[in-house]
């Protein structure tokens, strides 16, 4: 059982710690494309945002010729815009050959936009302000909404020729990502651009992927330690219905093992015309008859927790009145030496409660107290108000629990004593049927113990 457990745990962890790897990976997979696409935008942008600058010039610049000298063997703007290659289309591409053919279109359409630059940047000077305010509506329009900057600058010497804001701001560039696009022949000139913390950016967008992998990687962390507490707790219940089982055989045995005995007597033996034995064997009967008849009352209180409509025969009940009759009671009935301290004040303390029940359970805690004491039982019996509430408590002065074990004395079937052990008579019920019905009326019911010392229930009304 416990190899099996085992394995079915080692199982689900490993299926856990995969799960969440392989989200982990998708995620980081998911940023890295999404950071591919976003370079490959702003580069698109920025050439798209050059080529229409260079358009704006060379009408400018071909109105006027025509203006002066009349109809010129000039390239029209809209011709030019037949020449503007596109990259996104290279970021899904798959065919090799394709991606290579428009690679070498890429390459040809570059020169042909750098000889534009020569001819036109000679008429009329690029302009940084007109560039910039067309990069912008080319980010914007392919969803790039990040804060950045523009410069124009001189590759050969990193010499700064233009920028769009002030030289006399202070900006840690090291906040940015730099962009550079050469737009001259020899690659002597060229804009380049700071975008702030794109990889912020792209985790922002990817911000509701990320809540929800985590959520469901939580949430199977938590299932999983659910299911273990589960499977363990389930583990734990049937050792200990197993130690029922094993105590309960041989409560039963006992019993009806000494009737049968004494009947036999009786009928076999010749018993029957001495009265003295007949009545001896016959009370011995009636004693063990009465032992079965409390076992089955024992496993019966089993059903209360079950019995949601379970209906409580409230009335005053005098706590010296119940004290006193538990003392002579367990006095009469219990072979080892026990004394009793009762302290109630007021003495004439009442409470509402089951007739029935409440009886019951300060039974049950009091026959627990001589069960699990050495030969001389010491038995302190109090009951106060305090705080508008009245606080019962028995103490006594035995074996106590392990603090271990603390938490699990009002389980059902559980017992301190485990496996074949029949030093101590029990079943695992008594306590589990008096946090049955202290919660049944209400209140609260506690425990603390000192082993060798003693131990002390405590029921808050």
């Amino acid at each position: 059982m416990k190899l099996r457990i085992k394995i079915i745990a080692s199982i689900i962890l490993i299926s856990l710690i995969s799960v969440s790897v392989y989200q982990l990976y998708w995620l980081k997979t998911f940023y890295d494309q999404q950071y591919k696409k976003m370079d490959i935008s702003i580069m698109d942008a920025m050439n798209s945002a050059d080529f229409t600058e260079i358009g704006l010039r060379v009408k400018s610049v071909t109105l006027e010729l025509m203006m002066k000298e009349g109809a010129l063997d000039m390239i029209p703007y809209d011709t030019l815009v037949a020449y503007q290659p596109n990259l996104n289309v290279m970021i899904d591409g798959k065919d090799e050959r394709n991606n290579n053919r428009w690679n070498d279109n890429l390459m040809m359409y570059t020169s042909i936009q750098k000889g534009i630059h020569s001819v036109i940047d000679t008429m009329e000077a690029a302009s940084l302000i007109r560039y910039d305010s067309i990069l912008h509506i080319e980010l914007k329009r392919r969803d790039v909404n990040i804060p950045y900057f523009t410069e124009q600058i001189n590759t050969k010497n990193d010499s700064l020729l233009a920028s769009s804001i002030d030289s006399l701001q202070n900006i840690n560039k090291s906040l940015y990502k730099p962009y550079i696009f050469p737009y001259s022949i020899n690659d002597e000139y060229a804009y380049r651009i700071y975008l702030k913390e794109p990889r912020l950016y792209i985790l922002k967008e990817m911000s509701t992927l990320v809540v929800i992998s985590l959520l469901m990687i939580v949430l199977l962390i938590i299932s999983y330690i659910y299911l273990l507490r589960i499977i363990f707790r389930q583990k734990s219940i049937d050792e200990i219905k197993s130690d029922f089982v094993n105590n309960m055989t041989h409560e039963l045995k006992t019993p009806i093992s000494v009737t049968y005995a004494a009947i036999d007597a009786l009928q076999n033996f010749g018993m029957m015309d001495d009265l003295e034995k007949r009545d001896k064997y016959l009370d011995v009967s009636k004693e063990q008859l009465m032992n079965l008849n409390n076992l089955v009352e024992q496993i019966l209180t089993m059903s209360v927790e079950e019995r949601k409509n379970l209906k409580l025969a409230l009335g005053d009940i005098s706590i010296s009145d119940l004290y006193e009759s538990m003392r002579n009671q367990f006095l009469i009935n219990t072979p080892k030496k026990i004394t009793f301290e009762i302290d109630v004040t007021p003495i004439d303390l009442t409470i509402k409660a089951d007739k029935i029940h409440f009886p019951n359970i300060i039974n049950n805690l009091i026959e627990n107290a001589v069960k699990y004491s050495g030969e001389k039982v010491h038995i302190v019996l109090s009951a106060k108000q305090k705080d508008n509430r009245t606080i019962l408590s028995i103490k006594d002065n035995g074996i106590g629990i392990p603090q271990s074990s603390i938490n699990k004395v009002f389980d059902k079937f559980y017992r301190v004593s485990t496996g074949n052990i029949h030093n101590v008579k029990g079943y695992g019920l008594g306590l589990f049927y008096v946090k049955t019905i202290v919660d049944k009326h209400g209140w609260t019911i506690n425990v603390d113990s000192t082993e060798r010392k003693g131990t002390c229930f405590t029921i808050k009304i």
